[in-house]
């Protein structure tokens, strides 16, 4: 499926964080309980720095988002959504391989997380090559060196 990353603009921020409530609410409510206050004062802390995310969208149409963080040596994907009407089209996948690519060329380590109970996005970060280097009580941590090959 084709699709575009935009720079968020403020005007994002609603959505944006609806966006990320559908994710990973569940996975929130199961470990410690949703609560929505706490929940929206941590989004507003991080989407401060607006600059870190980027609008998915096909067709002009929003369908999720990325967050991401670049310090020394290392790219983070903090966050990484979309709607369930787009996973399982390729997008994710494309948009990893994209990163994979930037960070080869520029010899920095992609990292990411995701919640232990997210078997499927942990299931597509070992497949694009990615390896388990630290577990929380709630996430694994994986990651891919710059000498690492990605598999197509």
């Amino acid at each position: 499926m084709d699709y575009q990353l935009r720079q968020a603009i403020p005007e994002d921020h609603e959505w944006i964080y609806v966006c990320k409530r559908a994710s990973i609410r569940p996975y929130v409510e199961a470990i410690w309980g949703w609560n929505e206050s706490f929940q929206r004062q941590d989004f507003d802390g991080d989407f401060a720095s607006v600059g870190q995310f980027r609008v998915i969208e096909t067709s002009g149409k929003p369908i999720g988002f990325l967050q991401v963080l670049e310090e020394n040596d290392c790219v983070e994907v903090a966050e990484l959504h979309l709607l369930p009407d787009y996973r399982e089209q390729g997008i994710g996948s494309s948009i990893l391989r994209r990163l994979l690519a930037y960070c080869q060329e520029r010899e920095l380590t992609l990292q990411l997380g995701c919640f232990k109970e997210n078997h499927r996005a942990k299931a597509l970060y070992q497949r694009l090559g990615f390896r388990q280097v630290e577990e929380t009580e709630n996430h694994c941590i994986l990651a891919h060196s710059p000498t690492q090959m990605t598999p197509m």
